[in-house]
């Protein structure tokens, strides 16, 4: 029996093909589709379609259940001696506090599972998740992979900009004022970059004459990593939109001292607040 496996769930965005390599258990958060499951295509060109119709629904998600971690855990005890769980940050969604609840569940088996809070969400949350695996490669104990873990997470980041602020106002995610404030603001061409801070989705800056959702987010990475040294580990996820996703690629090939390590559509948990286009950088450096 191998000695570490890793789960986690499903707003990790991870790759299928490490998914399958490593044997990972993923809990799937729950979507509730409302009017628009009947419409054409995957959940983004749903939601587009819902748009283009003026079909008033926000798209609902909840943190995977109890039973569903429970699945993932046996399973994956069944694998390995012991499982490091890396959820998605607790200060965005329950998933973390299922997870926990679910491990009181397993009784002494309980002791072989370590639920780790990653304080992030999408890439940057796959970013930790593959740090993790490369010290179960190196046969590092649980301790030793915990300890990193958490070292880890002070220098990964997620840096994302979206399309259309609807989304975000009709989820109930920001204030009545709020949100007709970025009505406006998309009206005079102002985007707003956001970022995960101390677990919790905020405010980076605002941009103005935004033509596009690569190049913002291409010119505050460059700005948070001029004097990085090291490699720097990149994910890009999205929501629908792989024209941009491109676009950030080539930026961000440009730079010596960057490996993008793949892109991907991202998740409904985020991406069905933020709606489609949504563009996500994750990275993370030494």
């Amino acid at each position: 029996m191998t000695k570490i496996g890793i789960t986690t769930d499903s707003a990790s965005d991870l790759a299928e093909e490490i998914v399958k390599k490593y044997n990972i258990g993923i809990a799937n958060f729950k979507v509730d589709l409302q009017k628009i499951k009947d419409l054409p295509g995957n959940i983004f060109e749903k939601m587009r379609e819902a748009q283009r119709q003026g079909i008033d629904s926000a798209v609902k998600t909840s943190q995977p259940s109890i039973q569903e971690y429970l699945k993932i855990f046996k399973k994956g005890l069944e694998d390995f001696e012991e499982i490091i769980h890396v959820s998605m940050s607790s200060g965005a969604s329950g998933a973390y506090n299922s997870a926990m609840q679910a491990k009181k569940f397993l009784g002494k088996d309980s002791e072989r599972i370590h639920i780790l809070d990653s304080e992030e969400a999408s890439g940057a949350q796959s970013l930790l998740i593959i740090g993790a695996l490369e010290d179960i490669e190196k046969k590092l104990n649980a301790e030793e992979i915990i300890s990193n873990f958490n070292k880890r997470i002070k220098n990964t980041f997620l840096y994302f900009t979206y399309d259309d602020p609807k989304w975000l106002i009709s989820g109930g995610r920001v204030p009545f004022l709020a949100g007709f404030g970025l009505k406006k603001m998309k009206e005079m061409n102002i985007g707003l970059l956001m970022h995960t801070k101390d677990g919790v989705i905020k405010p980076l800056t605002l941009k103005k004459n935004m033509k596009d959702l690569a190049t913002p987010l291409f010119e505050e990475f460059k700005k948070k990593t001029k004097n990085i040294q090291s490699q720097i580990k990149v994910i890009i996820t999205h929501a629908d939109n792989p024209s941009e996703a491109n676009k950030l690629r080539e930026m961000l090939n440009s730079m010596e001292n960057v490996d993008v390590l793949y892109s991907s559509i991202m998740d409904v948990v985020l991406g069905a607040h933020t709606g489609p286009n949504t563009l996500l950088i994750n990275f993370q450096y030494e």
